[in-house]
């Protein structure tokens, strides 16, 4: 192809960034070594994901369902084969390879100056408030109109800010152990035994010595989890940050809560390309093959690109057909605000098959557990109400927002908080990244003893008890045995 006819460019719809919320350009890329991408493509003709049929799965009791296969879902809703190999005629012009592909994802490789050329991208080096640096693209992306006609968008060049580092580690209460949330909540009696639980993992690292520790402790003697590194996942490093804390938080409560069930960490940078492929990589996991999938992370709606939403989005339906539960934390900052002072949810947990967790107190003198102050909540911009959430509407009306997809859907104890061991001190962990993985022990329990998968459920949980619905708490805490009943269909 002749490089002149390159710069007629048009902008690939859905990828245009704006500046991170308070960070600074500090200086120009000046790193010239190959790195990876992830290219993300329009799907084969006829490969439509059925949302339509994900919606009446979720509304019907799991007993009654039957899942996609995932191999035949990958195979039936994947790119086109013809549209990777023009993405891989049009990066051979530019010394850029493709050099694999996964369902609509395709990995490019190159100099990183070429990416930037070829998918005509702002990319510079920018500082956040705290002083951390990062790679930061802004604007949109540009290819010629016969690319941008197949490519949904491209992940990688952006980075988001390194996490903080961990200071001083000291409880500072005394903590709920496994067998205390268990009876708190009613779990249902099981531990797992035959499930598989996935679990998304930015970039922490697993400590062996603190999980077994924390297991010991407690009576138990779980597998260690299986971690799979997703995109070149780079784990070791030298200062232990808050993502180790999270990695340290995810496993363990999850290994307490539902002891008998196989555990797969999917390791991935932490941006947002590992996000979606890490994502990605659970769902289509033949040889794994998880039923539930635990995501402590999450981004404001507006922090990531309308494409990235709209992968979100894709990957959420085909955790419904393929029937996977899906517990996503709400976030511990509130109604995240943005520059104009707009609140803003966290994604994924505004997914519309995702079950969204916000954070509850256990008040020191007893009593009903309270919201908690800091519990991540409100309406998606992004994502319509669903039917079956018609107090989202109610409620949204009332305090003048637009309607949106309510958030979170269900909640648990934050505080005070869980037992965790890092770095060999006892901690009382929780915040919203908490209450996913009891969820997602829950749901392993539940799964087991119902012999299915229960998949996508929250049409059935509101039809029960949507009433009481508030963007803080959502449904509130669990009752185990009760939501084993009502999945199981008994009236």
């Amino acid at each position: 192809m002749d490089r002149r006819t390159w710069r007629f460019m048009i902008p690939i719809p859905g990828t245009r960034r704006t500046i991170w919320p308070g960070s600074r350009h500090v200086g120009e890329l000046t790193a010239r070594g190959d790195v990876l991408l992830t290219a993300w493509l329009r799907p084969m003709s006829g490969g439509e994901l059925d949302d339509e049929r994900a919606r009446t799965l979720a509304a019907t009791p799991p007993l009654q369902r039957t899942y996609a296969d995932r191999k035949t879902l990958a195979r039936q809703t994947g790119a086109d084969p013809a549209d990777v190999e023009v993405l891989r005629a049009y990066c051979k012009g530019f010394g850029i390879e493709v050099v694999e592909s996964h369902w609509r994802s395709v990995v490019i490789s190159g100099p990183i100056d070429r990416l930037i050329e070829a998918f005509g991208a702002t990319v510079g080096i920018f500082a956040d408030e705290s002083g951390r640096r990062f790679r930061h693209r802004s604007q949109a992306l540009h290819v010629p109109a016969h690319v941008a006609a197949l490519v949904r968008g491209v992940f990688g060049l952006h980075q988001w800010p390194r996490s903080r580092k961990l200071g001083a580690l000291q409880r500072h209460a005394t903590p709920l152990r496994a067998a205390d949330v268990a009876s708190r909540y009613r779990f249902p009696d099981a531990d797992g035994t035959g499930e598989t639980i996935g679990v998304v993992q930015l970039r922490g690292v697993f400590n062996q010595s603190d999980f077994d520790r924390c297991m010991s402790a407690q009576g138990l003697a779980p597998a260690p989890p299986i971690v799979k590194r997703v995109d070149n996942a780079a784990v070791a490093h030298e200062i232990a940050t808050t993502k180790d804390l999270e990695a340290a938080l995810d496993v363990q409560l999850i290994s307490s809560l539902a002891p008998g069930a196989r555990i797969v960490v999917y390791e991935a940078p932490d941006d947002e390309r590992g996000f979606l492929d890490a994502v990605r990589e659970a769902l289509f996991d033949e040889t794994y093959a998880p039923s539930v999938l635990s995501i402590s992370y999450g981004y404001p709606e507006q922090l990531w690109t309308p494409a990235a939403l709209d992968v979100l989005d894709e990957l959420g339906t085909v955790a419904a057909l393929a029937g996977v539960s899906v517990f996503c934390s709400s976030g511990d900052n509130g109604a995240e605000l943005d520059r104009e002072g707009k609140p803003h949810v966290l994604a994924p947990a505004s997914g519309a098959f995702a079950i969204g967790c916000g954070a509850t107190v256990i008040p020191s003198g007893g009593g009903d557990e309270q919201p908690w102050e800091n519990t991540g909540g409100g309406f998606s911009a992004h994502v319509e109400i669903p039917a079956w959430q018609d107090a989202a509407k109610a409620l949204s009306a009332q305090n003048g927002v637009p309607p949106g997809r309510g958030v979170p859907d269900v909640a648990a104890q934050e505080d005070p908080g869980y037992y965790v061991i890092m770095d060999g001190v006892e901690l009382a962990m929780g915040g919203t990244s908490a209450v996913a993985p009891v969820y997602a022990a829950l749901a392993a329990r539940i799964d087991q003893r119902l012999g299915v998968a229960i998949g996508a459920f929250a049409p059935l949980l509101y039809a029960r008890s949507g009433a009481g619905w508030n963007p803080r708490t959502g449904l509130g805490v669990p009752d185990g045995v009760a939501m084993e009943a009502l999945l199981r269909g008994a009236p």
